[in-house]
């Protein structure tokens, strides 16, 4: 704290030579002023204080008068703090820590101010970068929507055009040349449906239809979907490990959109496992309580019975902080071992599986990247069959959720 002791007299800073709270200035009228906290005036009736005072208002002020004088000080201002002389020294220190707990109260006051002008400016600041956000964020969704719409005029033509070769309406083909016409329209066929599905993500954020889900073979629709990868797990020589166990009851689901699951999944695993490293995929069947324990702990009301598939490959693990976010659209990590496939494969997974009333979910691990999913068995499950089944599923699920650490 700085006081400021403003006066024509030899005599006047005697009251604060010794004081030992605030850094004392001595001025004499006329000079320019000391920047301070507390400004004394002990002046000659000859020295206008009004008009100094109305000069520096950025302090508190005391001025000590004589009783006649009084009245010629009657205009200053009432912010101004008059002593009459004569002040005995307690009155004054008394009077000028006062004054110093107002300047230091007000100066908290204009700081507060400011403050509160630099946190409306901040705000004001955030508002308008999320409203233009929000616009890069519906540009760049109408960009893709039109890009993927684009994209399938000539794609169906493509697939037009291998199904003319393949049913040999444009000449005979060999063997292996209908082969590789028949994997041609298979792919053109998925990548439709990969593009269908993304503009109903962009649309809705989820599918707003449900599926035609009928019995299918999850072991087939499984191979199936090797199949698809066979190129990037031939390149990396990829280690695959299969251990498929039937359902114990129907398992109902639209075949095409849990083969695209499983290909999303796969191809992420193929991305990030190291060359000649390894992916397992295992599917069994699984009570309720395990379908539950995924980690996004929405209660959906699956059947009593599940079938669970884990695919799990040799490559990093999810951060446990990730494992959640992952799935949503266009959250990415940004390093080497980002999973999210630039936001839309593992969104479009979780689309798909909840459309099925299912879950998925990706389990923090150092052994290796693990994504797991639950569909629901259909609930006309053989009644007679459920002592034993309920035995040898509650024994999967201690073993998995011993391995998991539930």
């Amino acid at each position: 704290m700085r006081v400021c002791v403003v006066s024509d007299y030899s005599n006047s800073s005697l009251y604060f030579d010794d004081y030992q709270q605030a850094t004392v200035i001595r001025s004499r009228p006329g000079e320019s002023l000391p920047e301070a906290d507390v400004y004394i005036w002990d002046c000659s009736s000859d020295v206008d204080v009004q008009v100094h005072v109305v000069e520096n208002q950025t302090g508190q002020h005391l001025v000590l008068a004589e009783p006649e004088r009084l009245g010629a000080l009657s205009g200053i201002q009432t912010s101004v703090c008059i002593l009459l002389k004569p002040v005995s020294p307690f009155t004054l220190r008394a009077f000028a820590e006062t004054a110093m707990k107002a300047a230091e109260l007000r100066r908290q006051a204009c700081e507060a101010n400011r403050l509160r002008l630099d946190r409306d400016a901040l705000l004001q600041y955030v508002l308008e970068v999320n409203v233009k956000l929000q616009e890069y964020d519906v540009n760049r969704s109408n960009f893709l929507a039109r890009a993927l719409h684009d994209f399938r005029a000539p794609l169906t033509a493509l697939h037009g055009y291998c199904g003319l070769l393949a049913q040999g309406k444009l000449g005979a083909v060999t063997a292996e040349q209908q082969r590789l016409l028949e994997r041609m329209l298979y792919s053109t066929r998925r990548l439709t449906r990969l593009a269908e599905a993304t503009l109903e993500l962009l649309g809705q954020g989820r599918f707003e239809k449900m599926p035609k889900c009928l019995p299918g073979d999850i072991e087939e629709t499984i191979m199936q979907s090797l199949h698809d990868v066979a190129p990037f797990l031939q390149d990396k020589a990829l280690d695959v490990r299969t251990c498929i166990e039937p359902p114990d009851a129907d398992l109902s689901f639209e075949t095409e959109q849990i083969q695209q699951v499983l290909v999303n999944l796969l191809e992420n695993s193929c991305k990030f496992a190291p060359k000649n490293g390894s992916i397992e995929i295992h599917g069994y069947g699984v009570l309720r309580e395990a379908s539950n324990q995924a980690r996004s702990r929405r209660a959906y009301s699956l059947p009593t019975y599940g079938y669970r598939i884990d695919v799990q490959d040799s490559g990093p693990g999810v951060p446990a902080h990730l494992t959640e976010k992952i799935f949503e659209q266009y959250v990415s990590c940004s390093n080497g071992s980002d999973r999210s496939g630039g936001g839309l494969g593992l969104a479009i997974c979780k689309a798909i599986v909840t459309a099925h009333q299912g879950t998925i979910w990706a389990t923090p691990s150092e052994k290796g990247g693990r994504f797991s999913f639950v569909l629901p068995l259909d609930q006309q499950a053989n009644v007679a069959e459920e002592g034993a089944d309920d035995l040898r599923l509650e024994r999967q699920v201690v073993g998995v959720a011993a391995e998991e650490g539930i």
